[in-house]
């Protein structure tokens, strides 16, 4: 997946423009050891956010520290950095949930997917589409590699994650169980229909 990624980040590396006119350099790379402390700092101020808003969905220490040096050291850890600042911090695994597999209700697909786990924007780079840019990365990432679909569960309160879904075509397929941390609501995006799929 790297060696793929940074053949596909070579293509991808651009500067956007935001109404303000201002452009920023724009880099979707792997998070590394050195990047734990800034990646840790931006998942503590989303998980306050959450809390000062009255949403629970991270709670009792999730996601840990242990949870993001996993991610890191399990090479799933993906970072959108602007002006080389980590503006967006998010788990991309290849067939990542096994919870995924006992769904209440149907997925639009059942072969490969990459999950997406810890997706987070820095509170004060928020509304400024960061978010829309990784998860269309992440949707380039399907389209280099041929994996069909992409798969995202949420916090039923979760409103700005519903919306941010919604807006990027992806489509509610029922709730996964997570035991003591409650249900989720899931979502999928299909990257290739069944007969581009089968092609590969």
């Amino acid at each position: 997946m790297l060696i793929l990624q940074r053949k596909y980040n070579k293509v991808i590396s651009v500067k956007i423009q935001k109404m303000d006119k201002k452009h920023f350099d724009i880099d979707f790379r792997a998070a590394t050891l050195k990047d734990f402390e800034e990646c840790m700092d931006l998942i503590n101020q989303a998980r306050q956010q959450m809390i000062e808003s009255g949403l629970h969905q991270w709670t009792g220490g999730y996601p840990s520290e242990s949870d993001i040096l996993a991610d890191i050291n399990n090479g799933v850890a993906q970072v959108l950095t602007i002006d080389k600042k980590i503006a967006v911090y998010g788990a991309v695994i290849l067939n990542g949930e096994e919870k995924y597999n006992s769904i209440q209700g149907t997925w639009k697909t059942y072969g490969n997917y990459y999950a997406i786990h810890r997706l987070a924007t820095l509170p004060e780079l928020q509304r400024e589409g960061f978010a829309q840019v990784f998860i269309k990365k992440v949707k380039g990432l399907c389209e280099v590699e041929c994996i069909p679909s992409i798969k995202v569960d949420t916090h039923i309160k979760n409103l700005k994650m519903v919306k941010l879904l919604s807006s990027m075509g992806f489509c509610y397929c029922g709730t996964v169980d997570y035991g003591i941390r409650g249900k989720r609501i899931a979502f999928e995006y299909v990257t290739l229909n069944e007969k581009e799929e089968n092609i590969y």
